[in-house]
């Protein structure tokens, strides 16, 4: 009887969905009614159960290292490929004209080759890689749609607005600027850079999140008072 409560007690203590124990020095003592087993104590801690208000806490993910590793992997290596480009086309362009127009302009040009090379050759990978179960002109059309959908929308978007008005108007405007400063027309072309670059990762962060919406369907028509919603 007694090693039956004992073996009871320890199914019960271990069953308990207890994520922290604490031991107590309080022994359990077994009695057998009939007194032939009396005195028999078991040296088995008491366990108290540390409920769900006292328990530890689950850590918490780092947002900003989430969105960090986010854009490394997606924008890493494109950024760094075409600030390279563009470091060489702005240095082309204002030492063969001495111009800050031309030196934008083939900035802006190299910029977007080399940043747009390096994305199209990751988004083609990724969508070789998403439709690899697919053969024939059904893996075309499904990997054209992948990255349409996961990359080349949002971006070209953003590059609309960005390639035509925001990055040559914030080169040339923050060299102009900083031009008569030493060193000041390299300090703009940082400056600058940095303000486009700003501009343009807020403008396809909105774009893709609209792409998004309309993927999913979230976007809905509103019903018309004449028209019949089906039961």
């Amino acid at each position: 009887m007694a090693e039956r409560d004992v073996n009871a007690a320890s199914r019960t203590a271990r069953s308990w969905p207890a994520r922290r124990c604490i031991r107590t020095s309080l022994p359990l003592s077994v009695e057998e009614v009939g007194g032939a087993m009396s005195g028999v104590s078991v040296d088995v801690a008491a366990v108290a159960v540390v409920t769900a208000g006292g328990a530890e806490a689950t850590p918490v993910p780092d947002r900003r290292a989430g969105w960090w590793r986010a854009w490394r992997d997606r924008f890493g290596l494109a950024e760094v490929c075409g600030t390279l480009a563009a470091v060489a086309g702005f240095a082309a362009g204002y030492a063969q004209a001495g111009s800050l127009l031309a030196a934008a302009a083939l900035a802006t040009i190299g910029e977007a080759i080399g940043f747009y090379g390096c994305i199209a050759v990751k988004t083609g990978a990724a969508a070789r890689r998403a439709t690899a179960h697919l053969d024939g002109w059904r893996r075309l059309a499904a990997g054209a749609w992948h990255a349409v959908r996961e990359q080349l929308a949002s971006c070209a978007v953003a590059e609309t607005v960005d390639g035509f008005l925001i990055r040559p108007g914030c080169l040339v405007g923050a060299a102009w600027l900083l031009r008569p400063l030493p060193g000041g027309v390299w300090l703009g072309f940082v400056l600058g850079k940095a303000a486009a670059d700003v501009a343009w990762y807020l403008l396809e962060a909105s774009a893709r999140r609209g792409v998004r919406i309309v993927g999913q369907g979230v976007i809905t028509r509103p019903v018309r008072d004449h028209e019949k919603i089906p039961a």
